[in-house]
């Protein structure tokens, strides 16, 4: 009997030591891979969004905010947010080969209002980069 239950410290101390030896991730890691994780949106939070009429709406009007004259080239991830409306958050390119990312609010009534334009160095998103 005293045997086992040295055996059983002994177990359940290797058992500790291998759990501390896992990698630690560091907090702003581990918010930006749950943020990732859109099986677990949460509501009202941001979550995968389908390339949609909608979408493609949203991405056509954030071209017109980049200065000069250009065309909306490919979609090539959508996050999106219910609010009283909907947020869309979208990587694009134009013809040129340059890539953006935008912030779209749509609004009930179907309006679209472009939040924030801003040319990105690859269509990676951190959800890419952190898989």
């Amino acid at each position: 009997m005293m045997n086992k239950k040295v055996l059983l410290i002994a177990l359940s101390s290797i058992v500790l030591v291998a759990c501390n030896s896992v990698k630690d991730v560091t907090s702003d890691e581990a918010n930006m891979q749950e943020s990732c994780n859109f099986s677990h949106a949460i509501v009202g939070g941001w979550a995968q969004g389908d390339i949609t009429p909608e979408v493609e709406q949203a991405a056509k009007d954030a071209v017109k905010a980049i200065p000069g004259e250009h065309q909306l080239g490919k979609i090539y991830h959508v996050t999106q947010q219910v609010v009283a409306g909907m947020n869309y958050s979208i990587t694009f390119s134009i013809e040129n080969g340059d890539y953006y990312n935008a912030t779209v609010f749509r609004s009930l009534e179907n309006t679209y209002d472009v939040k924030d334009v801003k040319q990105v160095s690859s269509v990676a998103s951190n959800c890419d980069v952190h898989k």
